[in-house]
């Protein structure tokens, strides 16, 4: 009688661990590629779309196979209190007209079970840096 409870302990605190290890990798791939578009370069041969691409292609290497690039937004923008990517400015960033803004954000579903019942909720991780390289 108590193997069954003592089972679905189990099966929800692993899979409730593992639902955090991936929250966690999600959220340092999201930040590792916001530094690296922060220092990187916008090509003068594919512009920005060139380095969105390789933006989200270093989220998705970093994130150890738990992102696809397609699920990551990279933005290179003007600090304008805008959202883009899911990402707000941070506060006084729009009160310097001059800086630019690298936003990175990620998603994807974790499936969390505890006996009879299954939770799906989405694990997220959202970056503004500053741009820190001369466009001219």
């Amino acid at each position: 009688m108590v193997l069954p409870l003592l089972m679905a302990l189990a099966l929800g605190t692993f899979t409730g661990g593992t639902a955090y290890f991936r929250k966690i990798s999600i959220v340092d791939a999201v930040r590792e590629g916001a530094r690296y578009g922060a220092s990187l370069p916008v090509p003068t041969a594919g512009g920005y779309a060139s380095w969105e691409a390789s933006v989200k292609s270093r989220v998705a290497q970093a994130s150890g196979g738990e992102l696809e690039s397609a699920s990551v937004c990279a933005k290179l923008v003007n600090a304008n209190g805008g959202s883009d990517c899911g990402v707000t400015d941070p506060p006084g960033a729009a009160a310097e007209t001059t800086v630019r803004l690298v936003k990175v954000s990620a998603s994807k579903n974790a499936t969390i079970e505890f006996f009879f019942y299954t939770k799906t909720s989405a694990l997220s991780g959202k970056v503004a840096a500053r741009f820190e390289r001369d466009l001219g």
